[in-house]
């Protein structure tokens, strides 16, 4: 989930939010009932003109959004009569937007209204609000000659798909993926190992400090990026399920697995050994990373996003590094898995428009616009056969040793528990509490949330 970068941007463009006015696209009032959906065989030959509303993610003045518009424009070119209004669809615009789609007037293709790994999110499929799109993806691309779902990914399907019905409601434009960064020619300069394991990043920190540099860059005025440290920790120490379950769910107790103590006293070692960049607890994320790219600091866990945003501020000469987190000897969780979120495109069921709505998606994540957009943009891609963007060299290989890739932040940041998990890991990185009062702080916040 790319919550600063978006973030930020959307604080930039408030005053502009909405491209085009609102409720002109195709989707309709709330009593309408859903529109009947084309034959999954011949859709594309039922493509007509017609107006329809996209929502999109990049803000206004952006290289993406500009190409963004440029998809567009290729398809009313060549499909006569078309026009796709473009409605920016992120971080504030969301409220407004979610409105609309309760009263029966969402986007004809909308962002964030579906996430087969977030229970929250499964209830506008759930309802009839969206279109199932699985019956087209079933359909032979004549382009691949092989069903257009094939051109997806095995390790996105997890968050295309409802967990119950196996019907898709999604499909992903862009991989966000939480990786460690590194400093790759800092390393070889001082022959530091690239860290696998726990055991080699606590030597890579002391070897980095021991250079005089500090070893791990880490903002300390955005709570869920030093999360992402704890988050990471546990999914080695504990595993996804039990930790989504726990914190997300409220199913049991954070004092039952004893890898929540271990993780979180792993995060105080870190800290104890002065692992994070000096002032880190008033510095925000792009100071940070600034100070990452600048040689400051040796690492930093970021997600992918990371390199796109620093583009200006990334010296030519930067040997920049990929890696997972690493692995945790003796820990019980899942040593081989990833974080990651999927930006995905959910096409209204009352859509008026639904052929040229899913001939949107069909174009946004065909392979040849998802190379363009790696190779222009730096956007990772969920389609197979899209090869890393140029600045982040090595991160399919990454995604490709990954045996799954779990919903970032375990769906915690559209849960009620937000305000409890991540507030008691910054008080611990902090050095307000140590790794068992941050244990015992937690127990109380969640069972104050859940009732248990």
């Amino acid at each position: 989930m790319k919550v600063a970068r978006k973030v930020l941007v959307g604080l930039i463009v408030v005053p502009s939010l909405v491209l085009t006015a609102c409720g002109t696209g195709g989707a309709t009032g709330a009593n309408q009932a859903p529109q009947q959906a084309p034959d999954a065989k011949s859709w594309q030959q039922d493509i007509k003109g017609g107006s329809i509303e996209v929502g999109v993610l990049p803000a206004v003045g952006t290289p993406s959004l500009k190409f963004m518009e440029d998809i567009a424009a290729g398809i009313e070119k060549d499909h006569a009569g078309a026009d796709l209004k473009q409605t920016f669809a992120n971080t504030k615009a969301r409220a407004a937007l979610e409105q609309r789609w309760r009263a029966g007037d969402g986007l004809d293709v909308d962002y964030t209204m579906f996430d087969g790994t977030n229970p929250a999110l499964l209830e506008w499929a759930d309802s009839g609000a969206l279109l199932d799109l699985k019956p087209y993806l079933d359909q032979v691309d004549t382009t691949t000659g092989k069903p257009w779902l094939d051109q997806f990914s095995p390790a996105v399907m997890q968050f295309m798909q409802h967990p119950t019905s196996k019907k898709i409601y999604g499909i992903p434009s862009e991989l966000s993926l939480q990786v460690l960064f590194y400093n790759a020619g800092l390393f070889k300069k001082h022959n530091i190992t690239p860290p696998a394991t726990w055991d080699e990043l606590i030597q890579a920190a002391d070897g980095l400090k021991a250079a005089g540099v500090d070893p791990i860059a880490v903002t300390g005025l955005f709570e869920p990026y030093m999360g992402m440290w704890s988050d990471n920790i546990w999914l080695r120490t504990v595993g996804y399920d039990k930790v989504h379950d726990v914190v997300t769910e409220g199913k049991g107790s954070i004092v039952d697995d004893p890898g929540f103590l271990k993780g979180l006293q792993m995060l105080q070692d870190l800290r104890d050994r002065k692992g994070f960049l000096k002032g880190f607890e008033g510095t925000d994320f792009t100071a940070a990373q600034a100070q990452f790219f600048q040689g400051k600091a040796g690492m930093i866990m970021m997600g992918s996003w990371l390199v796109s945003e620093m583009a200006d501020v990334i010296p030519k000469d930067f040997e920049l590094g990929v890696l997972q987190f690493p692995t945790v000897t003796g820990g019980t969780g899942d040593q081989e898995s990833m974080l990651a979120a999927a930006q995905l495109m959910s096409v209204s069921a009352k859509s008026e428009n639904i052929p040229l709505s899913l001939e949107w998606i069909r174009r946004v994540t065909s392979v040849e616009t998802q190379t363009r957009r790696a190779n222009e943009i730096g956007e990772v891609s969920g389609v197979k056969g899209v090869a890393s963007p140029p600045g982040l060299p090595g991160i399919s290989d990454v995604v490709a040793k990954a045996d799954r890739l779990q919903a970032s932040y375990y769906g915690l940041m559209e849960s009620k528990a937000k305000e409890v998990v991540y507030p008691e890991i910054a008080k611990l990185l902090f050095g307000k509490q140590d790794a068992q009062q941050a244990l015992d702080n937690l127990d109380k916040g969640l069972r104050r949330v859940y009732g248990n």
